[in-house]
């Protein structure tokens, strides 16, 4: 259990809702057909989650963007920690 343990990260109030949709991604991402790091978001499956919230139209362009922002950095860590292949010219 000690392997998954971790410490607790506060989220600011105007950080929520967007933390709740990013928690509801799961299978949302767009894979290369040979599988390995997703290239980013199915945004078409996302648009109808972001929708059910109701928001008006500045409070869905900020979730729009907090999204946009989880989304890179996802990607970026994502890359980060993916198995690196060897280069074949060495």
């Amino acid at each position: 259990l000690e392997d998954y343990e971790t410490e607790f990260v506060e989220v600011w109030p105007e950080n929520e809702q967007a933390l709740e949709v990013a928690q509801l991604i799961g299978t949302k991402w767009v894979y290369p057909s040979m599988g390995g790091v997703p290239h980013g978001l199915r945004w078409e499956a996302m648009y109808p989650l972001m929708d059910r919230r109701g928001l008006d139209a500045d409070a869905w362009n900020d979730l729009h963007e907090c999204l946009t922002v989880i989304e890179a950095e996802a990607l970026a860590t994502m890359r980060e920690f993916a198995p690196k292949h060897k280069d074949s010219k060495t």
